[in-house]
């Protein structure tokens, strides 16, 4: 997924692992993994350094593409991680400015089926999040649901009770109850 925010450049980076070779005038200068990737850029992670500003030659295989992509560009950054890696980690920045044949289209392909992939997946997940938020709800329906009807299967128990108590005292109470005679004073 591109990066957001404050982010000021030109083009969206794309969280790629890809292994990638930097080459200077024919010779291996290093080697290293793809933190992330745009059509201007790379930035990487390499356990050798280089020199900044040195034009180099970035050389690394697309998944599904035959054959690798070769772009020419700048050393920007290199530069060690932050915070300080104990095998000496280096974080290496590089500027393409042009790519070897249809290298550019290739990679804009790329990046674009990486977008996609990633909005189908995050899709399927707001599906799969609604669909879970749906069954809580129905399940706290039907348990509502339950609640009230056990409240009034207990309502109507107490009423019940309640008409046979008056039943029961109706039935000892005598009727009429005889009257006290008054004695002549």
């Amino acid at each position: 997924m591109p990066f957001k925010g404050a982010d000021r450049r030109l083009r969206n980076r794309y969280k790629v692992r890809l292994p990638f070779t930097l080459r200077s005038d024919g010779q291996e200068v290093l080697q290293g993994m793809t933190r992330n990737i745009s059509l201007l850029g790379i930035s990487a992670y390499s356990f050798s350094s280089t020199a900044q500003l040195q034009a180099v030659e970035c050389v690394f295989n697309l998944p599904k593409h035959s054959q690798p992509l070769v772009a020419h560009g700048t050393v920007i950054r290199c530069e060690p991680t932050a915070p300080a890696h104990p095998d000496g980690t280096q974080e290496v920045g590089v500027f393409f400015k042009e790519f070897n044949g249809n290298g550019e289209a290739a990679l804009s392909k790329f990046l674009r089926q990486i977008l996609e992939e990633e909005r189908s997946a995050i899709q399927a997940g707001y599906r799969a999040l609604k669909q879970r938020v749906a069954a809580r709800h129905r399940r706290k329906q039907l348990e509502l649901e339950r609640k009230k009807k056990r409240r009034r299967e207990r309502l109507r128990k107490r009423r019940l009770r309640l008409a046979r108590m008056k039943r029961l005292k109706a039935q000892k109470r005598p009727r009429g109850r005889p009257r006290k005679k008054r004695e002549a004073a």
